[in-house]
């Protein structure tokens, strides 16, 4: 997986996600969210794997979206928010 960090989801854009890890991964090229309930892991999700870009970095925000760092030479900065 070649995790690159950790995250704990604790904003309000995604009630859902609240107490879940989210661990960018150099070579899964993608975001996992761990899934935690009553501090369980209950399931894993791949995120952003569909951009096959390695991920830096990952961050929750003040307003709850999620930020994304990439790697490489054309690096972006992505925020993650709720399809309105």
């Amino acid at each position: 997986m070649a995790p690159a960090g950790l995250a704990i989801y604790d904003g309000d854009l995604f009630p859902g996600w609240r107490g879940d890890l989210l661990v960018p991964a150099l070579k899964e090229k993608a975001v996992r969210r761990v899934r935690r309930e009553g501090g369980r892991i209950v399931g894993q999700d791949l995120l952003l794997a569909e951009r096959g870009e390695r991920i830096r970095d990952v961050k929750v925000a003040p307003d709850g979206s999620i930020l994304v760092l990439t790697d490489g030479p054309k690096a972006r900065l992505l925020r993650l928010t709720r399809a309105r």
